[in-house]
């Protein structure tokens, strides 16, 4: 029986980040980078019109030798991983990536610069697409409201974010690291299937995985978001109050009833089950895996490390710290079950979560 499945480009769109960034290679102007490196400011990035001639760009990029092959290399990308052939393996095997994951606002921006800097690249020219969270927009499968499936739109994602590498690193510094190209990616939601990133990057990827004490962590939310929400009910303003909902909504709870629940009960709950599922990914054991606590001691010794393992001669860029957030006996008490029920799961999975450097920095 011969049976051909046919999937075009209107079913699997190519995706507004990757358009931006051919379009940007063929036209030789510069890489919208936004604001992605600016993590000290405490206010929402607004760019509501990024995207509103995109069409116009993709008609230039369809129409342009290097577009179309960038185009074709990613979709043949995307059905070998789609149906599981091998030969995606070779696309990364002559970079070494330095994958930052963590929730956000553990301090992954910061890291992240650092090895821009050690690979001899303006990180304020590279695109946030590239070199931040958000994309490639891994999730396991989910429908959107009309037409459209995250977790493949993903693994699409995923292909294309390879070409943009291949595409960027043909064209800037390369820094050679343990015989392979130096590629830095802030990747919070690789978490979120990791035993495909695992899979796709088997020998070439360093995890360095970034941990903050949660009130600390929603504290530096809550500035970057406005404020605690009037009559302190869960809002959401900012990107990653979206992720929080997201979080919860993937565990059976409805966006209704979210919108009863505290803020701090939302967020303290997100934190939690972000890092109880990095540890059942099996991330946290890996060898190639680093714990970073957040915290300018620890920050910065890491990346004192980082450029003393590369061989460059760099100093660290100064590392902000937050104030101490205060919050109530009852928040705080909540904020500590929540780290030991992450520290008993790790513990039962043979990892170490940092409780004690948490609450130093904390």
């Amino acid at each position: 029986m011969g049976l051909t499945l046919t999937l075009t480009d209107k079913d699997i769109p190519a995706s507004p980040s990757f358009i931006e960034f051919l379009h940007s290679t063929i036209t030789g102007t510069p890489y919208h980078a936004g604001e992605w490196f600016f993590q000290e400011g405490e206010s929402l990035a607004q760019n509501p019109d990024r995207y509103k001639d995109i069409m116009k760009k993709a008609t230039v990029v369809t129409a342009h030798p290097l577009g179309k092959k960038a185009l074709t290399h990613a979709y043949r990308l995307f059905k070998e991983i789609l149906i599981g052939m091998p030969n995606i393996l070779k696309q990364t095997e002559k970079f070494h990536f330095f994958f930052i994951v963590g929730i956000p606002r553990t301090g992954g921006t910061y890291l992240t610069k650092q090895l821009y800097r050690a690979a001899g690249i303006d990180y304020k020219s590279v695109q946030n697409a590239l070199a931040h969270d958000g994309f490639p927009h891994i999730e396991p499968l989910s429908f959107k409201k009309e037409r459209g499936n995250m977790h493949t739109a993903g693994l699409l994602q995923l292909a294309e974010y390879m070409v943009m590498v291949e595409i960027f690193y043909s064209r800037n510094p390369k820094f050679i690291y343990k015989n392979r190209i130096l590629v830095p990616k802030k990747f919070t939601k690789g978490m979120y299937n990791f035993p495909l990133i695992d899979v796709v990057f088997p020998n070439n990827a360093t995890y360095l995985i970034t941990l903050r004490h949660p009130l600390a962590m929603i504290h530096s939310v809550l500035e970057k978001s406005g404020g605690m929400p009037k009559g302190g009910k869960f809002k959401v303003r900012s990107a990653i109050e979206r992720w929080g909902q997201n979080e919860l909504i993937g565990s059976g709870t409805s966006e209704a009833d979210i919108a009863k629940m505290d803020y701090m009960d939302v967020m303290l709950e997100y934190w939690k089950r972000f890092h109880l599922q990095m540890g059942m990914s099996g991330m946290v054991n890996k060898p190639s895996a680093r714990l970073v606590p957040y915290g300018k001691e620890y920050m910065v010794k890491e990346a004192e490390n980082l450029f003393r393992e590369m061989g460059v001669t760099l100093k660290p860029e100064a590392f902000k710290s937050a104030d101490k957030p205060d919050f109530s006996a009852s928040v705080n008490k909540k904020a500590q079950k929540a780290m030991e029920d992450v520290a008993n799961l790790w513990e039962s999975l043979g990892a170490t979560f940092p409780i004690k450097e948490l609450a130093k920095q904390y």
